[in-house]
């Protein structure tokens, strides 16, 4: 019996795929701004610092605020993480010593060799094993509160590529790199502000770049005084932190980034001035009504005691 033969091209299914490029973010982000400039009768200048709050409004301060929300939880459950060390090391020397007593007593060669496992716990075993059993039961303590380390990260997700696809468009508009072959738009050319009369040529006083660097220094030590202030523990080494060499890292960005600002297009500069200012701000109210370093609750709540209530101790009279 003969089979009949498929043919291979019958059983390729078509499927659709939608591909979005950042080249496509950055023509439509282009195309968005042209149109606002086209139809308003605001200036580039303007329209400049009003995008860029706009877009840092809607995406990246309803995360900062979930982000400071979590972080205070985080705060809130440090004194209580940072006393499972001592309990934990505690309860491992206990068990060490309890089984060494148990080996010397017990005959057996069962007994012995059970606590011949704890009894042969030396002093950095004991360390490794704490720490290991305090990280896990630290993660087991956020996930219950629903403030997982990992969640720290969403922030500069959302953040970087933003910045980036903003920095793109606008040296897209000022013709500084042709990147969706858009052309330029000739209003840049003369609506400036003050000493820059043309957004598509860089600060011929450097004053752009003067301003960018010290509102990006302002805003790292910011962030680096915040931070400390949430780090309640008393340092036991002299090795550099991970969070320290984020805060070095972008020391040294900030100088970079004058340096790029130099030879940038104004109408660029005044993006990222806009974008520091605005990140300086945020952390300032925020620092001010959702404080990111641990903070005891008050023990008087102002509230009148009941009657016939009696404190649990007195002071003594002084005589």
């Amino acid at each position: 019996m003969l089979r009949p033969q498929l043919r291979l091209g019958c059983l390729c299914m078509q499927k659709r795929t939608f591909v979005s490029s950042p080249t496509d973010v950055i023509t439509v982000l282009t195309s968005g701004l042209e149109a606002l400039h086209s139809t308003t009768p605001l200036t580039w200048w303007m329209i400049i610092p009003m995008a860029t709050i706009t877009f840092r409004t809607m995406f990246t301060l309803p995360i900062a605020i979930l982000q400071r929300r979590r972080t205070q939880r985080q705060a809130q459950l440090t004194p209580l993480v940072q006393a499972m060390g001592p309990i934990l090391r505690l309860k491992l020397a206990q068990r060490a010593t309890s089984a060494k007593a148990l080996e010397s007593q017990q005959q057996s060669p069962e007994a012995k060799m059970i606590g011949g496992q704890a009894a042969g716990l030396s002093y950095e075993q004991i360390m490794v094993l704490s720490s290991k059993e305090r990280r896990r039961r630290q993660k087991k303590l956020y996930k219950d509160h629903n403030c997982q380390m990992w969640k720290n990260l969403i922030l500069p997700g959302v953040q970087i590529p933003l910045w980036i696809a903003m920095s793109a468009t606008f040296r897209d508009l000022t013709g500084w790199t042709d990147i969706t072959s858009n052309p330029m738009d000739p209003a840049l050319t003369t609506e400036g502000f003050l000493w820059v009369s043309d957004l598509t040529l860089s600060d011929p006083l450097a004053i752009l770049p003067i301003v960018l660097g010290t509102l990006a220094l302002t805003n790292v030590e910011w962030n680096a005084k915040t931070y400390s202030l949430q780090n309640t523990h008393v340092r036991r080494s002299l090795r550099i932190t991970p969070l320290e060499s984020i805060l070095n890292i972008s020391r040294f960005g900030t100088v970079f980034l004058m340096a790029i600002a130099t030879q940038a297009p104004s109408g660029l500069a005044l993006y990222w001035i806009s974008s520091n200012a605005f990140s300086l701000i945020q952390n300032m109210v925020l620092d001010r009504y959702i404080p990111m370093r641990y903070q005891e609750q008050e023990r008087w709540s102002g509230r009148e005691a009941p009657e016939g209530s009696r404190p649990l101790a007195s002071r003594p009279e002084r005589e």
